[in-house]
């Protein structure tokens, strides 16, 4: 019998739960400056909400749950769909339902943050996982491009608060690539494989992106040497660490030769709006980090406008995606509702920060209080004492003498033991773990030690 947790999930031992936890309270503390309150929905959904709602590639990915009982046994005699709900495979699609389901109940203008697990059935490898974490912060009802405005500050100031180091926010549009290689002359039928391989250009070298590329487009056509040319000029880009009014005028110079003015006025309007959502994060924000960039793809079907993802610096994903997704709602609520959410990738950001070696984010600031001889009832009210005063205290309940208790604390990732305590002051008799030195301090002096 296997004992492990089931393929590709994870059991969290006790320091890997406190950074994740950690985690949701600075990204959520960060939202609610903002005006953005939590809500949560069920792990499962009906599977008529989760398919078919432009979920893209990972509605192939849903865990589907079989029927129950009766309904199981009568949909096998009349071989009909075995399952009827699913695992949500993001908090989006949930949402939408959400919306419709408590219409008149939420504000005109609702903001929302969501931390929980997902799942997918998908193949599990490294840094993938069949269930993990999500964190969301979506806008429901707000059209402008205010809002974009406010969740890419809101959310850089997230990545600044968790002091990942240096990221790019890369800014574009969902409809922007396809009018660019209709532009190009790609036939309709190949724009969207060809959107899929140029969203390859982190994840493998050029080479083998440019080897896909062939496969769809005869080699040395027009259509062709644009989009290769159009693909170089992006992979240089990313490298690089031009400013976006850079990155502007470069691009106007693979579009300025697009003939159709149809196309051109659309891509020019797409772009107008760019340019007005990255002058606006820089100037209320001048440190943002955000960057035009034309090729960025997002995979949810669900966007329809800007989308827009962080990168780290050498780190090969994106740590957070997002976009404008106007009419998903409306297959739920129906009507269309204006809507746009960013997603953060919680495994992601717990790899950069134990990669990073940041130990102390992940520790309790628990103290061991060492059992003397005598009454339990006796130590146990010294203990509760302490925590009335907000100390953290796990008391050692064994008959261990001194020795084996304080290896105990050491073992345990704790800084700190309470050898003794006076009842009528609370002064304490201390030990500092790392350097094996007593001191004798007054409940004020050693909260003052604990968090210098």
């Amino acid at each position: 019998m296997a004992i492990g947790p089931p393929t590709g999930m994870r059991d969290w031992l006790p320091q890997e739960t406190l950074l994740r936890q950690r985690l949701m309270e600075t990204i959520g503390s960060v939202y609610q400056l903002y005006g953005y309150l939590p809500i949560d929905t069920p792990a499962i959904e009906d599977l008529d909400v989760l398919l078919g709602k432009g979920g893209g590639e990972n509605e192939k990915l849903v865990f589907k749950i079989l029927k129950r009982g009766d309904k199981l046994a009568q949909a096998e005699q009349e071989g009909k769909d075995l399952a009827d709900y699913g695992l949500r495979f993001d908090l989006t699609v949930p949402l939408a339902r959400f919306v419709a389901t408590h219409q008149g109940k939420l504000p005109k203008i609702f903001r929302r943050y969501h931390i929980g697990p997902v799942w997918r059935a998908d193949r599990p490898q490294l840094g993938r996982y069949r269930e993990f974490y999500q964190c969301d912060i979506d806008v429901v009802g707000g059209a402008s491009t205010a809002y974009e405005i406010e969740i890419i500050t809101a959310t850089e100031r997230v990545l600044a608060k968790l002091n990942l180091g240096k990221y790019r926010f890369r800014l574009s549009d969902k409809r922007l690539l396809p009018l660019l290689l209709r532009g190009f002359g790609v036939p309709e039928t190949n724009i969207g494989p060809i959107t899929i391989i140029l969203d390859k250009l982190d994840k493998g070298d050029i080479t083998q992106v440019r080897r896909e590329l062939d496969a769809v487009l005869a080699p040395d056509s027009e259509p062709w040497k644009n989009v290769t040319a159009l693909l170089v000029w992006a992979h240089a880009l990313r490298a690089q660490d031009t400013d976006g009014d850079e990155r502007v005028t470069h691009f106007k110079e693979y579009w300025n030769s697009i003939s159709d003015p149809s196309v051109r006025a659309e891509i020019e309007n797409v772009l107008a709006g760019l340019q007005t959502i990255r002058k606006s994060v820089l100037a209320v924000n001048p440190q943002s980090s955000i960057v035009f960039d034309p090729i960025l793809v997002r995979g949810m079907d669900y966007y329809t406008g800007p989308i827009y993802e962080a990168v780290v610096e050498n780190f090969s994903s994106s740590i957070l995606g997002g976009g404008r997704y106007d009419r998903l709602l409306g297959t739920f609520a129906g009507k269309d509702i204006p809507a746009i959410g960013c997603s953060i990738g919680f495994e992601r950001i717990l790899s950069l920060l134990q990669e990073r070696e940041s130990p102390g984010a992940a520790k309790a600031e628990r103290i061991l209080l060492v059992r003397q001889a005598g009454d339990l009832v006796e130590m146990t009210r010294h203990a509760e004492q302490l925590r009335a005063a907000g100390l953290a205290v796990e008391s050692y309940l064994e008959e261990d003498d001194l020795g084996k208790q304080l290896k105990y604390a050491e073992a345990a990732g704790m800084i700190w033991a309470v050898k003794e305590v006076d009842p009528e002051d609370l002064s304490l008799l201390v030990r500092h773990l790392p350097t094996r030195q007593d001191q004798a301090v007054s409940l004020a002096e050693f909260q003052a030690l604990l968090y210098r």
